[in-house]
């Protein structure tokens, strides 16, 4: 009997750390969806230039991710050097209208709709851009006459079936970073992101042997002092990574970017630093050196794609996790999570609950902040209910984007006062317009925390978090059917939130009586 009892308490002790460990006390946390349009894999769901499908089409897809709990849209917006957007420099894409070049009809911009509808919900929008993908299936693509890779062939190899950007060509990396400047300028998103595809991935030729990428009259002419080709392609994609950090905080500090690297940077056999995994490594392959980016603050996040499931036999979730969480050099890391696996129900995936308990292992890992799903067409499929299994048990509440300290800066606490108006009680707060302060330290949405009784001294936090708005009032309660017994306080206090999603100091309190003819809402 006493073994039982042991065995009880341990038990139950071991409940109540998974429990704080699964549900941590935050208010902070990324919770993003990788929406793909390359050969229309999530978005749309055919090719058309009805501005009205493609809206609704969207508006279906931004409402499933609400529900389901997440925060973040990371939508492809330059799938191959053409546009889901309207752009002076590169055609509409085929993905999106069927024949590239062609425009949605009537007159409609998918990404100034997008971005703002996602903002309606207190979403973030991240744009997607594929660099120096070209054009993805050369044999099959409808390339029109004045696709880039037509006015300037010269800038260009062919690899695989498909066509690249090389990276070694100063004048392509500049050209590449106009255009998501042109973006970063023109429209309001909040974070650029860029996934694994550098140099392209290997492909094995006939004869088992990787074919060599046709690059040799450019590094011959660009290489400098560089005697190695592998670490000459990596000062490309390095030069471009620090570059375009740069031109985009020039233009917008705030604007967040990140990338979606391979879910290996090196692994052990190949360099003692790397990780226990046995796969392809974005260092040696890819000429990817994310570790240099996060080393030198060129990136703000990275959301290594760990699409292997918890008990891998060469590449366990848990111990890739560590590896990132402990090479994060002070940058933010969200674990892109595998969850197409389960449409398959793939040789490891048939557990219900992989996606929530992969989520849990990621909140042991401090550096670690939120995760990134692949892909957006699972979450609208549902296989093995993973939606509710994953809102139910992982993102039963609503949070706010992780800090960047980097670049914070802290908003003024709103001025708030109680007003009562036909029988209704609001708490009002004046937006700040301050015109002298940074576009990027505006408020430009709020949280509300709630406490029972009267407890001006309370500190916000997630356990009395009530909500979100970009409202500069609250209604707290009117006359009607009766939830109390008798009379209750409670007090409310508020915060602002800038581009940054830095929180500013919480307003001062405001007590609230509620009679029995006061309705809360």
């Amino acid at each position: 009997m006493k073994k039982y009892f042991l065995l009880l308490s341990f038990l139950l002790t071991e409940f109540i750390a998974a429990q704080a460990q699964h549900f941590p006390d935050t208010t902070r946390e990324f919770r993003g969806v990788w929406v793909a349009t390359t050969k229309r894999i999530d978005y749309p769901s055919k090719a058309t230039t009805d501005a009205n499908f493609l809206r609704a089409e969207y508006l279906k897809l931004l409402e499933r991710f609400k529900n389901a709990g997440y925060n973040a849209v990371v939508f492809q917006v330059r799938p191959a050097a053409d546009a889901f957007y309207k752009s002076k420099y590169e055609p509409w894409s085929e993905w999106l209208t069927g024949k590239q070049g062609r425009a949605p009809s009537p007159d409609f911009d998918p990404l100034t709709f997008m971005v703002d509808k996602t903002h309606e919900k207190n979403m973030e929008f991240h744009a997607w851009f594929n660099p120096f993908r070209a054009v993805a299936t050369i044999q099959y693509a409808d390339v029109c006459a004045d696709h880039i890779s037509k006015k300037r062939p010269e800038w260009f190899f062919t690899y695989g079936g498909s066509k690249y950007f090389d990276p070694g060509i100063p004048e392509v990396r500049d050209y590449l970073i106009k255009i998501l400047v042109d973006v970063v300028t023109r429209y309001d998103i909040d974070g650029v992101h860029f996934d694994d595809y550098f140099y392209p991935y290997p492909v094995v030729g006939n004869d088992k042997k990787i074919i060599e990428i046709n690059d040799d009259k450019t590094f011959q002419k660009y290489k400098g002092n560089f005697t190695n080709k592998a670490d000459w392609r990596r000062n490309n994609i390095n030069i471009f990574m620090r570059d375009a950090y740069k031109a985009i905080k020039d233009v917008k500090p705030w604007i967040k970017f990140g990338v979606g690297p391979a879910g290996v940077w090196r692994n052990k056999r190949e360099d003692p630093e790397g990780s226990e995994t046995n796969s392809l490594s974005g260092y040696d392959y890819l000429y990817a050196d994310v570790l240099t980016w996060l080393k030198n603050g060129w990136i703000d996040y990275a959301a290594p794609q760990i699409y292997w499931n918890i008990n891998h036999q060469y590449n366990k979730f848990e111990n890739v996790v560590k590896w990132w969480n402990n090479h994060s050099y002070g940058r933010n890391i969200y674990i892109g999570l595998g969850a197409y696996n389960q449409e398959t129900n793939a040789d490891g995936w048939g557990d219900v609950n992989e996606i929530p308990n992969q989520i849990f292992i990621t909140r042991k890992y401090p550096n670690v902040q939120g995760v990134i799903v692949y892909r957006s067409t699972t979450i609208m499929k549902n296989p093995m209910s993973m939606v509710q299994n994953v809102k139910n048990k992982c993102f039963s509440k609503e949070v706010m984007m992780p800090i960047m300290s980097w670049i914070e800066n802290r908003p003024t606490a709103p001025e708030t006062e109680m007003i009562k108006s036909n029988k209704q009680y609001f708490i009002y707060w004046q937006k700040d317009n301050n015109q002298k302060l940074p576009a990027a330290d505006t408020a430009i949405f709020y949280s509300i925390y709630r406490v029972k009784g009267k407890n001006p001294n309370f500190k916000p936090s997630a356990k009395n978090f009530l909500k979100f708005t970009d409202n500069c009032d609250l209604r707290l309660f009117t006359k009607g059917k009766a939830p109390f017994r008798k009379k209750v306080y409670y007090t409310y206090k508020i915060t602002s939130f800038n581009r940054y999603h830095v929180e500013s100091e919480p307003s001062k309190p405001i007590i609230i009586k509620y009679s029995k003819k006061d309705r809360i809402e």
